[in-house]
């Protein structure tokens, strides 16, 4: 099952807030409901814990991102079509002015041993 992860801010710490609450409301129930969704989930970064290598090098203090969305989806095909439907577009514009501008949608996939 193809994964997608969008990292991104929201535009202020106070938007953050608004953000978070929209997301509760409306963003989360929608992407939930599509067919094309098998899992949504959005997850609010709370700091940092420390560095994640024996010798780090530059490690942040503060997170790089606010927010980390997981996408489980029935296959990208799909997903981007949902993307494409006039309601997904609204919503679209609903929350793009909350966040900043460089959020990116990436996929991935599970890694497990013998696989």
């Amino acid at each position: 099952m193809p994964t997608i992860f969008a990292v991104y801010n929201a535009k202020d710490a106070k938007i953050a807030n608004d953000y978070e609450a929209y997301a509760k409301e409306k963003k989360i129930p929608f992407a939930r409901a599509l067919p094309a969704v098998k899992s949504f989930e959005i997850y609010r970064i709370d700091g940092v814990l420390g560095p994640g290598v024996a010798e780090p090098q530059n490690s942040p203090t503060e997170p790089l991102y606010q927010f980390v969305a997981k996408i489980e989806v029935t296959s990208l095909e799909d997903f981007g079509l949902a993307m494409q439907t006039p309601a997904m577009q609204a919503l679209v514009q609903e929350y793009s002015p909350l966040l900043d501008p460089s959020t990116v949608f990436t996929m991935g996939h599970r890694i497990e041993p013998g696989a």
